[in-house]
């Protein structure tokens, strides 16, 4: 099993104009640290002001900094991931139903909204209730799902543990130009 925190551009389609100047800068601050190999992919390790740039809630959060073991994926780790051609579709097991941003319905058939949207990018759901139109990626995904076409992917934080503190996404907004967002992912079957 895998906990994370994903971090996102605000808008789905925005990218950083230079991925390597925003790892660059995650490691002057201290977010991130040297790097270390994962299943052949490239990850970094939490860098010396990683707590601080990363609040964790709760009287006496976990936090695994070490090596990885006997706890698998569970190790805090970081990952830049993207960018992507086109936007994409994130969620994991934990996602919860998205609900309509102008009234709160419950949207019970977002995973056919979901695979019709991978279909047809243009797509706009309507909402049966308010009758309010909008495209999935302006749904309320209640920070368990999101679109985007670049993530920082922070290992090992479980759903509500942590959230990026203003002076990280203070940071990002400065080396990239633009807001950014966070939300949760956990993946039970990773084979």
């Amino acid at each position: 099993m895998a906990n994370l925190l994903l971090l996102h551009p605000a808008r789905p389609d925005q990218i950083p104009p230079d991925t390597t100047q925003l790892q660059q800068r995650m490691a002057a601050i201290g977010f991130s640290a040297e790097p270390l190999t994962i299943a052949g992919e490239r990850h970094y390790r939490p860098g010396e002001n990683f707590l601080q740039l990363v609040t964790f809630l709760g009287c006496s959060p976990v936090v695994a900094l070490g090596e990885p073991g006997i706890t698998g994926d569970e190790f805090c780790h970081i990952a830049f991931d993207g960018p992507h051609d086109t936007v994409q579709f994130v969620s994991g097991d934990n996602v919860k139903q998205p609900r309509c941003p102008g009234c709160g319905y419950r949207i019970e058939e977002w995973q056919t909204i979901i695979e019709q949207w991978r279909d047809d990018p243009d797509l706009i759901w309507r909402c049966p209730l308010c009758g309010k139109e909008y495209a999935p990626q302006q749904l309320r995904w209640r920070q368990c799902a999101a679109f985007g076409r670049y993530f920082i992917r922070i290992w090992g934080i479980f759903e509500g543990e942590a959230v990026p503190s203003d002076e990280l996404l203070a940071a990002l907004r400065e080396v990239s130009g633009f807001d950014w967002g966070y939300f949760y992912l956990q993946l039970k079957d990773q084979s």
